[in-house]
């Protein structure tokens, strides 16, 4: 091989090859953009929007009552707790939790 031979496309075929690839992309584009829009359109048809169903009071679900808290002094959690085996653990920074075990049933 001499120093003056070429190696490689020519430019106007580079020119060809990067065309024909922007080509390629643009359609690809193009039909990524058809099949989402597509899509698009056929779900805002399907989708299930004002539709308006009338309840029954019979299918009407009662509300459910909100979690009340009662605070009770140790007396009353010594009651509230009689024939429960409870535990008390003392954690390293000098908090304590109670702890209530729970004996499972078979």
């Amino acid at each position: 091989m001499t120093p003056g031979d070429r190696v490689g496309p020519s430019r106007t075929d580079l020119l060809e090859m990067v065309r024909h690839e922007n080509s390629r992309r643009r359609r690809v584009r193009a039909a990524f953009s058809f099949g989402a829009a597509t899509t698009a359109f056929a779900l805002a048809f399907a989708w299930p929007y004002n539709r308006h169903t009338e309840l029954s009071t019979v299918d009407t679900p009662l509300p459910r009552p909100g979690i009340v808290i009662n605070h009770v002094d140790d007396q009353q959690l010594l009651t509230l707790l009689k024939d429960t085996p409870v535990a008390i653990m003392e954690w390293p920074n000098g908090e304590r939790t109670l702890l209530v075990i729970e004996t499972s049933r078979h």
